[in-house]
């Protein structure tokens, strides 16, 4: 499998757990308004899943953001440099971008495992609402805390697969503008 099949693929699977994570969050906030103004009563549990559910989509997104140049960068001086100082550029700002994502990851992580050892207050709630007293336990809040490592990793294999296009440039005689032509979808 190329690179080019693997982001296609792995693109359209990102996608469509986003817009199920999106159709999630909406589901929800329509149950809220409905039960908070057509029946006066409300859901203990609607905002807190809402806030998590929002936790992970943006975190996901961020590859999408990341690919439409939607991420603060400064390209004006890759642009300015002659072909291989801006590649070198480039490579050296994407290894630099892994770094920081890697680090981000393993403190979050870190982070995660330190402080998400209690149950999810909101799906407690949601398990309660339906099984009563014979309620499963609910995960621990590390899977909420888990989307800043997970989110983290995922924008480094993208900077990583940019950095392998920026190589095969420099070896094929391409230039950063040539890649933003030809890709589309790269990020400069």
């Amino acid at each position: 499998m190329t690179i080019s099949a693997f982001h296609q693929a792995f693109r359209a699977g990102l996608k469509a757990l986003l817009v199920a994570l999106m159709a999630s969050l909406l589901t929800v906030m329509t149950a809220q308004v409905i039960m908070r103004y057509g029946f006066n009563s409300s859901l203990l549990w609607s905002e807190e899943l809402c806030r998590y559910l929002l936790i992970w989509s943006s975190f996901l997104a961020m590859i999408f953001a990341y690919e439409r140049g939607e991420i603060a960068a400064l390209s004006i001086l890759a642009n300015a440099l002659p072909r291989v100082p801006a590649l070198l550029l480039a490579i050296l700002g994407g290894a630099l971008s892994v770094a920081l994502c890697a680090t981000l990851a393993y403190y979050g992580y870190i982070y995660a495992t330190l402080a998400g050892s209690q149950p999810i207050p909101a799906l407690s709630f949601i398990l309660e609402d339906l099984f009563g007293a014979a309620a499963p336990e609910a995960p621990p809040v590390f899977w909420v805390y888990a989307a800043l490592p997970f989110g983290m990793l995922l924008l480094a294999l993208r900077i990583l697969v940019d950095i392998v296009l920026y190589c095969r440039a420099w070896i094929d005689g391409r230039s950063l503008q040539d890649l933003a032509a030809h890709e589309g979808g790269l990020s400069l």
